[in-house]
């Protein structure tokens, strides 16, 4: 094959491959509370993902990990609801009443555009 011949039937594979769509899924950039952090009580946490999440399959779940006085408990599903962000990237995490002294855990699932659902999760601690 001639090399100009060759040089571009690479570089027009290289402009098709650019020109696909490549789909990432949604990263949790920032927190409040952060993770590992030790804040007074509140009763809201807000979330921002990098990309738009899909309401549909996103899920947030709150676990109360540990309690003074209460070594060895099981992890407690504390009752939270949701708000969306206009921006589609954010979510808020209402709770009815403040979080009390103890740790936490929230665990959360997303999913972008391509609808693949990831999940993550992280722990911090009310004072």
């Amino acid at each position: 094959m001639h090399k100009t011949k060759f040089f571009r039937l690479t570089l027009a594979a290289a402009a098709t491959l650019a020109a696909t769509p490549v789909f990432a899924h949604p990263s949790l950039v920032t927190a409040k509370p952060a993770a590992n952090a030790i804040v007074a009580p509140t009763n809201k946490i807000d979330l921002v993902f990098d990309e738009k999440i899909m309401p549909a399959n996103t899920r947030m779940q709150l676990m109360m990990t540990s309690m003074p006085g209460m070594t060895g408990h099981a992890p407690m599903k504390m009752p939270i609801s949701l708000m969306m962000g206009k921006d589609g990237k954010s979510v808020m995490l209402m709770m009815k009443k403040p979080l009390t002294t103890g740790g936490y855990e929230l665990r959360w699932m997303a999913s972008g555009d391509d609808k693949e659902v990831v999940s993550g999760k992280y722990a911090f601690k009310v004072k």
